[in-house]
């Protein structure tokens, strides 16, 4: 056993053994343990309808949207799937409404290994494409680059590469891109993701085609740590610059600039634009040379403001917006007719405005959960708007302000889903333990009866300050067809509320994100909606640390636990290969404080023996790097030994998958919601769900 000492405090870690994955020992207890669960899992009778039932809405839509992306005159590139497809292929259109034609089949890329589409990037008039390809379970991916009219593939492959990250710059001139470079891409290396670099790749010129330009080695006096991304921007060929972000977790990040023109010279100093500390999410450079941002600097649920690029002053910019009382501000973008801003009350219901004299509210053809906007910058008259809601499959439009209309952008014919028909949302705040009202979403059934009685799924993550998104998704809601009630709450530490939400769910404050779940699944209890013998809790990546933790601290509360690749073992984060980079949000056991906070969430210490913990599924890639399949190995391993219940402990451990499922087929997402559904439904008694 394990064990270390922390500021005068000794931790015993039992299964510390179970880090070693180069042990023949662990890895072949993973295997076992992995087999076991599938074969479980396999043989309970309706987990298989779950699964047809969702792959029948994929083929009624006939085809399904991936990556998507749009040049200034309106060529739309795009990846799909068409009926049982599992992989998907690239598309071309020369305009909305021109012909589809086929560019690129990724299961043609290799004969040994199964790749598939993980990013997309054509240049700025379409003439050339970046197609990156993943394998299963991998985030880094390699890329090719294709003539769009000649469907040619140009020499060479760019390997190591993470554009879901860093995403794919190209220069002005269309000669070549910038990306960003991983020396490292093993995950389970603990150096995996670390001295990550921005690189330039020419297009045809073979004596320069990589140079690194923004790196910890390239740029020593920008102090940049290891765990940094250092990632280039430009937002549109005009505006003349290139921005370099200082990424990680955070929600803001440092950021320096340079003109396009400086860029190919020697000089490789960059000029620094704003800080972390000037809270900016979202930044434009107008036809006028002046920076338009998005910043919570004094204003928690942001505002929009002007400076110069000549003089920026970011403590006394030109208030363009001003914050709202009740409502974030959330996106902004500008074109030919001027600003256009969307807020979000709750995290659930977004609104979209234009700013001409004064701030007007543009009606939506449908009420939204969620608006996404996008535009081709202050030249251009597109305005993107798409919307969507937890009910509300995803619509695109072009809007046009001249005439305040509205005119779908859609490829697909509109898809009916009756199985979804008589679902509600009711949106409540429920008060948490402390009296704080949390914003909760609880997706049910018309007329649903309150006998304490129904089989309910909590959901929730809580970390990061993001807003966790209102989403449509036929796989999640089909929960609801075995007569379920689906409950999302928007806990502490997640941004629905805005900064200061975030702030009360991170480090010290992290307890109030489990707390507002259990606040949540009581109150769910209290108005007879469900019971503890039909309520399951499910958290995945950092919503491990609130579905882990809800259940240590209240293993009465549920029937079944279900943990996708969760973070469990908080105390031993930072030494994983994202753990570095996760110190801004959850803390380092190198300060007293933090130590502490890490601990209080660690749910692997806080197992106790003796105590009767609910049914738990637990899943885990090996190719996972953001959390490693040890941390929730440890976990299980635990459990498995101190439950004092004769409940299953489950672990499906996948050796060709990473983290949650990314980069993996539409069978493997059909799966993965499967085996959560039945678990939990098995768990709660139902006859249809006993395995035989």
């Amino acid at each position: 056993m394990a064990i270390d000492e922390y500021h005068g405090k000794q931790i015993k870690d039992p299964y510390r053994n179970l880090e070693n994955l180069k042990d023949t020992t662990v890895v072949d207890w993973l295997k076992k343990q992995g087999k076991y669960a599938s074969d479980l899992l396999k043989r309970i009778p309706n987990r298989q309808q779950l699964i047809d039932k969702q792959q029948s809405y994929d083929i009624k839509k006939e085809f399904s949207f991936f990556h998507s992306k749009t040049t200034a005159d309106g060529k739309y590139f795009y990846t799909k799937t068409i009926g049982e497809e599992q992989i998907a292929k690239l598309y071309y259109r020369t305009s909305l409404n021109s012909e589809e034609i086929l560019l690129y089949d990724p299961t043609l890329y290799s004969k040994k290994q199964e790749y598939s589409i993980n990013y997309i990037k054509p240049d700025w008039v379409g003439d050339k494409i970046v197609i990156s390809l993943s394998k299963k379970g991998e985030e880094a991916s390699e890329m090719i680059i294709m003539e769009v009219a000649t469907k040619k593939i140009l020499p060479g492959v760019i390997k190591k590469c993470l554009p879901d990250i860093g995403g794919i710059q190209w220069l002005s001139d269309n000669s070549g891109f910038i990306y960003l470079y991983s020396p490292i891409i093993d995950p389970t290396n603990k150096d995996y993701w670390t001295n990550t670099q921005s690189i330039l790749y020419t297009i045809g010129n073979t004596s320069k085609k990589l140079k690194d330009i923004f790196s910890i080695k390239n740029n020593p006096e920008l102090n940049l740590k290891p765990a940094d991304f250092p990632i280039i921007n430009n937002h549109r060929v005009k505006d003349g610059y290139l921005f370099g972000v200082v990424g990680g977790v955070s929600s803001f990040y440092d950021t320096y600039y340079k003109s396009e023109s400086e860029f190919d010279s020697n000089d490789k100093s960059w000029k620094l634009l704003f800080k972390e500390s000037d809270k900016i999410k979202k930044y434009i450079v107008d036809n006028n040379n002046n920076l338009i941002f998005l910043s919570a600097k004094n204003a928690p649920n942001f505002q929009i403001c002007k400076t110069s690029m000549n003089n920026p002053d970011f403590n006394n910019p030109e208030i363009l917006v001003p914050e709202k009382k009740d409502l974030l501000i959330t996106q902004f973008e500008i074109t030919k007719d001027g600003l256009f801003f969307t807020t979000k009350k709750n995290g659930v219901e977004s609104k979209l405005y234009y700013l001409e004299d004064e701030e007007r509210e543009i009606i939506l053809p449908k009420s939204a959960g969620d608006i996404y906007i996008g535009s081709k910058g202050p030249d251009n008259e597109l305005l993107r708007v798409i919307v969507t809601g937890y009910l509300n499959p995803q619509t695109n439009y072009l809007y046009n302000v001249k005439d305040n209309s509205f005119k779908l952008e859609i490829f697909t014919p509109n898809v009916e889903y009756p199985d979804f028909e008589n679902l509600v949302v009711d949106h409540v705040e429920v008060p948490s333990h402390d009296g704080v009202l949390i914003p909760v979403s609880i997706i049910k059934h018309k007329g649903i009866k309150k006998n304490g009685n129904n089989p309910t799924l909590f959901y929730g993550y809580g970390s990061y300050g993001g807003s966790g998104g209102v989403f449509f998704s036929p796989s999640f809601l089909s929960w609801t067809t075995t007569g379920g009630i689906l409950v999302i709450s928007h806990v502490r530490g997640g941004g629905q509320k805005g900064v200061e939400w975030h702030k009360a769910g991170q480090k010290t404050t992290k307890p109030n994100t489990w707390k507002d779940m259990i606040a949540t699944t009581e109150y769910m209890i209290k108005e007879g909606y469900t019971s503890p013998e039909k309520s399951a809790i499910w958290g995945s990546s950092a919503g491990g640390i609130l579905a882990g933790r809800a259940m240590t601290e209240r293993p009465d509360l549920y029937k079944a636990v279900i943990l996708t690749s969760p973070a469990m073992n908080m105390l031993r984060s930072e030494i994983q290969p994202n753990g570095q980079n996760s110190i801004k949000e959850f803390g380092t056991v190198k300060i007293k404080e933090e130590f502490e906070a890490l601990l209080e969430m660690d749910s692997y210490h806080h197992i106790k023996e003796g105590v009767e913990y609910p049914a738990t599924l637990v899943t885990g890639g090996m190719k996972d790097g953001r959390v490693v399949i040890w941390d929730p190995a440890k976990f299980v391993a635990r459990l498995q030994a101190s439950n004092a219940a004769d409940t299953p402990v489950l672990f499906q451990v996948k050796f060709e998958d990473g983290h949650a499922a990314m980069n993996s087929t539409k069978i493997d997402r059909y799966e993965m919601y499967a085996n959560v559904f039945s678990f939990a439904l098995w768990q709660m008694g139902y006859p249809e769900y006993q395995p035989k």
